[in-house]
């Protein structure tokens, strides 16, 4: 994948998605694809507000053009700690309706923008936790160069374990 990066905004070269930061505008979308792609360990509309302002948070949108309007069909959540070479993909999302057509590869699209991202703000590395049993993910995950190196159970609200992966990102 090919990415072109103007003033913050990333777009995949033939595809009709934008990568972009989130704003306060985006909010009740990221509300609607959270409890759409989510059964549990949802995140409110309070703490999604909330990461939009943090400067230890980037909330990267997918934006889709469709029908002559743009609409946001997903997002990743990275969190950076001071004095951590380690920055952590909180979250990633997309709306289930739009997984499809001009959609597809959404997950693929936004995990390589997380790593532009990253390295872009220093990180050395990205980490994240999976849901033992989200098979798409980690093949995403597996596919993309990272690593499995802890289980962790019960680590989900509904007792499910979450796998951890690492991967080093280029400079």
């Amino acid at each position: 994948m090919d990415f072109s990066v103007e003033g913050g905004v990333t777009q995949d070269q033939g595809s009709a998605i934008t990568i972009r930061k989130g704003t306060l505008a985006d909010l009740d979308r990221l509300v609607a694809i959270e409890n759409a792609a989510f059964e549990g360990d949802r995140l409110t509309r309070r703490s999604l507000r909330a990461h939009l302002a943090k400067p230890t948070i980037t909330l990267l949108v997918a934006e889709a053009s469709m029908s002559g309007f743009a609409q946001v069909v997903g997002y990743a959540l990275i969190a950076f700690r001071k004095d951590s070479k380690k920055a952590r993909l909180y979250s990633i999302a997309s709306d289930p309706e739009h997984r499809l057509g001009a959609a597809r590869g959404l997950g693929r699209l936004l995990l390589s923008a997380c790593e532009v991202e990253a390295a872009r703000r220093g990180a050395e590395s990205l980490v994240l936790e999976v849901r033992a049993d989200n098979a798409r993910a980690i093949a995403l995950y597996d596919e993309r160069g990272y690593v499995k190196f802890a289980t962790i159970p019960d680590y989900y609200e509904d007792g499910a374990a979450a796998l951890r992966y690492e991967k080093p990102l280029s400079a």
